[in-house]
């Protein structure tokens, strides 16, 4: 089951305008289901009967049209003696157009960080969610360990990064990114896309704070130094 575009269960989506981000611009948008059809032959029968449905949904803020594959469960109401209405609750949803692309990290995070993440987001961009946990839970074991903190395990290491100047909200995070990690690789537990991909981002602010502000700041302070400096060196 599928989070995403909640608003789309229920009868013919056609028209029915959700709350999501768009694909194309990154923004957080209403987005209009312009068109929703059954493919035909696909349909698996059972109960409820699965079907999937081409879906195009148009993006309010750039006009620009998204494509996906939705799966859907199907089921029949009776509204009186001889009529039922059809419902479609969404068991899963893939982006089909714009084509999605593996996620990666700001140039700031120390390389090694930037490979094990990208291997992660590939397995997540392929739809290898279990692997992409796992991946995800190495990527933040290979960021405490070039942060230098210490301990016996995982666990101990991601809190040590509080002792280290790691906000709170860091140290949530990355436990959250372990759980999901030993779920996948000890309980074989399989996560939806948005809960991975829940995970991703989190890993990708915390490298954010870590790593790209504090960058940033350093750039900003040698261009201040710098100016300073051409300042005084001009002054007879």
């Amino acid at each position: 089951m599928t989070n995403q575009f909640k608003g789309l269960d229920g009868q013919d989506p056609e028209q029915t305008t959700v709350a999501g981000k768009c694909p194309h611009c990154d923004h957080q948008a209403t987005l209009v289901c312009t068109s929703h059809q059954e493919l035909e032959g696909t349909r698996v029968p059972g109960a409820p009967s699965i079907a999937r449905y081409v879906m195009t949904l148009c993006c309010s803020w750039c006009k620009k049209e998204s494509v996906y594959l939705r799966i859907g469960a199907i089921d029949m109401h009776q509204i009186a003696t001889s009529r039922y209405v059809m419902s479609i609750s969404t068991l899963n949803l893939k982006q089909v157009w714009p084509e999605k692309t593996p996620r990666e990290l700001a140039p700031e995070a120390p390389e090694a960080v930037r490979e094990v993440f990208s291997e992660a987001a590939l397995a997540e961009a392929a739809g290898a969610f279990r692997l992409s946990g796992i991946g995800y839970r190495a990527t933040v074991e290979q960021i405490v360990k070039e942060r230098g903190a210490e301990g016996k395990n995982l666990y101990e290491r991601i809190t040590a990064l509080k002792d280290l100047g790691a906000s709170q909200d860091i140290v949530d995070a990355f436990h959250e990114a372990r759980f999901v990690g030993n779920d996948a690789a000890h309980d074989a537990l399989a996560y939806s896309s948005e809960e991975i991909a829940d995970i991703a981002e989190l890993i990708h602010e915390a490298v954010l704070v870590l790593y790209v502000q504090p960058a940033q700041r350093a750039k900003m302070v040698a261009q201040r130094t710098a100016r300073r400096t051409a300042a005084k060196q001009s002054t007879p």
